[in-house]
């Protein structure tokens, strides 16, 4: 549940982060008896991160999918309409915003199936960054497959999802492939020409928002009692997939961990240099670079986590640091996590543009997310006795 933000300083535990990790939840550092209150906040809290979180969420983000596949189907019906064009830009960033907060709500179905319990990869169905490659989209558009039966099962995720929607509505008349690749030694590109390329692109996309509808139903009725039900598989100890409470409350834990491993890591550091890009220009590395909107996805994170560490209105991380007297440490993450917000949202460019006219900005709003990141990994890991990612364990940056 949200408390007032305020600043406080660390808790002095850092040396036993190690040995508190490893211990259950009931090893209190209050003496807290089991069953007491705080093992009922901890049953509350895994009881309404479905119904009260993920499930409104998807319930915005399906609506939001209908109505970009309805812009996209009047954007088919009219390929060179400029204003047809601009409402499905409208149509999937408002989408693309809904989506970055459920990024960092990646709990079972949606998670990696490497790396989360329960995990089925449906995140990357819709939405695949940073794994694109414009130059497959384009190669689609001239082949025009994506009709046929058996098309999205047939291809891999880097065609199809939010992504490939993004590039396909903001992409020039030419495309992203090298002259030695068919569509252009061939001039199958250049046949199409610009109004035939529109009318592709635009038939395209209109198909891949419909799968899109389609996933994120598909991902919604997974966490649906009248579906898979994990929102009730939280709140179960029998081994599917959580074996015990303290389990489930690390998957919540672990999801959080979007924000140190692909916010702070892969949309900002890389970028900015501080890691190695593989690119001439790191700042082409960028989240969202056709449609410029990396900034605002940054701070649709930071919003997404903010709900799941408070709960919402329900009870959250929050609770359970307060349940053990935690209240300054509570203040300090929810006073770290505005600030961020506060940054992110100041970032009038695109992200690859700041970067290369803002750094000091950009620089700004990466040290305020590893603040929190360290605060997540720090004080609340070792007063929760959570066990950080491994993904996340040895990050210094």
């Amino acid at each position: 549940m949200e408390r007032t933000a305020g600043r406080a300083s660390w808790l002095a535990l850092g040396g036993l982060a190690g040995v508190a990790a490893l211990q259950p939840l009931a090893c209190r550092p209050d003496g807290q008896a089991q069953g007491g209150p705080l093992d009922q906040a901890q049953a509350d809290l895994l009881a309404q991160v479905g119904p009260g979180l993920v499930e409104p969420a998807l319930a915005r983000f399906e609506a939001d999918a209908v109505a970009l596949e309805q812009a996209l189907s009047a954007l088919a019906a009219s390929p060179q309409d400029a204003t047809a064009q601009d409402s499905a830009r409208a149509a999937w960033t408002q989408a693309f915003a809904t989506w970055q907060e459920l990024e960092v709500m990646q709990i079972g179905p949606a998670g990696s199936s490497l790396t989360a319990l329960g995990g089925q990869d449906l995140r990357d169905e819709i939405y695949s960054w940073p794994t694109v490659n414009p130059c497959r989209v384009d190669q689609e558009t001239v082949e025009a497959g994506w009709d046929d039966a058996g098309w999205f099962t047939e291809n891999l995720v880097n065609v199809y999802g939010l992504d490939a929607i993004e590039y396909l509505l903001w992409a020039g008349p030419e495309n992203d492939c090298p002259g030695q690749v068919p569509i252009n030694a061939e001039g199958d590109w250049q046949a199409l020409g610009e109004a035939g390329v529109a009318a592709n692109r635009a038939a395209y996309a209109r198909a891949l928002a419909a799968h899109l509808v389609d996933q994120a139903g598909d991902l919604a009725d997974r966490w649906a009692a009248q579906g898979g039900d994990f929102s009730g598989a939280l709140t179960r100890t029998d081994g599917a997939p959580y074996s015990s409470s303290q389990e489930a409350l690390n998957a919540v834990f672990d999801a959080l961990f979007y924000l140190e491993i692909r916010t702070k890591d892969r949309k900002l550091a890389l970028p900015l240099g501080l890691l190695p890009c593989g690119a001439d220009d790191c700042a082409t590395t960028v989240e969202a670079l056709p449609s410029g909107q990396g900034a605002a996805a940054i701070a649709a994170n930071l919003r997404g986590f903010r709900s799941l560490f408070t709960g919402g209105d329900g009870v959250g991380m929050d609770d359970l640091l307060v349940e053990l007297g935690e209240d300054a440490l509570v203040d300090e993450v929810l006073a770290d996590v505005d600030a961020a917000i506060a940054l992110a949202d100041a970032l009038d460019l695109p992200l690859d543009e700041a970067v290369e006219t803002q750094p000091e900005a950009v620089a700004a709003l990466h040290a305020a997310v590893k603040a929190v990141a360290d605060d997540l990994k720090g004080d609340v890991a070792t007063v929760l006795t959570l066990q950080v990612p491994a993904e996340a364990a040895g990050d210094n940056d």
